[in-house]
């Protein structure tokens, strides 16, 4: 994974070693001339990563960007060499594109699969950039296929992130779990069901991953669990 988010072309202009480097190339300053940098950047790490990869020509996988968009996608990422990290909203009109192109795909579309979204903002008031926070039920009803339509093939599978920004080892299990166990239910076996047909099976999961000393979120109050059929959630 060669990551590719969050490159600032500005960061580079305000370098005089970069800028004058581009001049001596002939290029300009322009937003296009740095992505054709960009472009070179890529370029070369693969070329580093073909050196000592014995022929093989590992693929190599980015995060949607800039560069993943037109025109620059068709300048400077060979499809049979590049996966797509997808990390935008499920219904960004930035994945078409991609998938009409050929490439293939991971998911991690923001709106399903940040768990770290839903806690106060590190850089300021209010909460974080992301939020509100994603239960499991989104989570489990994340279908990758509608998502990519008649694409679906090119989707590899999925994966959710969770940033390190506000996440230490005493809150990463409750982040993680038992959010990780209904994605892992829908990478697996893809249900056609919705996350109600799997709530009382959820429910028991996270009792298990407890007692195997994981922190698990809780997801209900225990009488849910106790009185299934009586539990207000189940009467809707």
């Amino acid at each position: 994974h060669m990551g590719g988010d969050e490159v600032l072309s500005k960061c580079w202009n305000a370098s005089e070693g970069i800028r004058n480097w581009m001049l001596l190339k002939g290029w300009n300053l322009e937003e296009d001339d740095f992505h054709r940098l960009w472009g070179y950047f890529q370029e070369k790490a693969l070329e580093s990563v073909d050196s000592v990869s014995n022929g093989n020509k590992p693929l190599i996988t980015l995060w949607t960007s800039s560069l993943t968009k037109e025109p620059y996608i068709d300048e400077y990422l060979d499809k049979s060499r590049y996966i797509i990290q997808i990390w935008t909203r499920g219904t960004s009109s930035d994945i078409l594109p991609i998938l009409k192109r050929g490439y293939r795909v991971i998911i991690s579309n923001n709106n399903a699969l940040y768990f770290d979204c839903g806690g106060p903002s590190w850089v300021g008031s209010g909460n974080n950039w992301c939020s509100p926070y994603i239960g499991w039920q989104k989570v489990y009803d994340n279908n990758l296929d509608q998502i990519a339509g008649s694409y679906k093939s090119q989707v590899l599978g999925g994966e959710a992130a969770i940033w390190s920004e506000q996440i230490d080892e005493y809150t990463l299990d409750y982040r993680l779990w038992p959010r990780s166990s209904a994605l892992a239910e829908r990478l697996w076996s893809n249900p056609v069901e919705g996350w109600r047909d799997a709530e009382s099976r959820i429910l028991l999961h996270r009792e298990r991953l407890v007692a195997n000393g994981i922190q698990a979120e809780a997801l209900q109050p225990e009488w849910c669990l106790q009185n299934e059929n009586e539990c207000p959630v189940n009467k809707i």
